[in-house]
């Protein structure tokens, strides 16, 4: 498959992920030591105004643009969608209740706090 015309999933999310992603550009350009856009787009050989408009938002990047910038600000593409991956545990038990947490909805959360605090040496701490 050709990836030049596949738009990147990450960055057709709803309006909200939008934000999140262009902030995302700017601060990994300017972390990576570009400070200016128009450097930054001469760097990954990419036209001035396409590369604002990226970074503004207006338009939306394929999937080898994307892969493009995170080689250049040497990151990865999740970070410049904004995705933030949780470093997974190394202790088996932890890393089990991390998923049975992520897979309950609000009164599931509840329940089991309430139950770990029950069950910790410091039964009187509360959220």
């Amino acid at each position: 498959m050709n990836i030049r015309h596949v738009p990147c999933m990450i960055c057709s999310f709803a309006d909200r992920r939008k934000d999140i992603m262009d902030l995302q550009l700017m601060r990994l350009r300017k972390l990576a030591g570009y400070k200016s856009r128009d450097v930054f787009a001469d760097k990954i050989g990419v036209n001035r105004h396409t590369y604002k408009s990226w970074e503004t938002g207006t338009t939306k990047m394929t999937l080898e643009q994307a892969y493009n910038c995170a080689v250049a600000l040497n990151c990865t593409i999740d970070e410049i969608a904004g995705l933030v991956h949780a470093p997974a545990s190394e202790d088996p038990h932890r890393a089990a209740l991390e998923r049975y947490y992520d897979a309950m909805d609000d009164e599931g959360h509840a329940v089991l706090a309430e139950s770990a605090r029950l069950m910790s040496r410091n039964r009187d701490a509360r959220p």
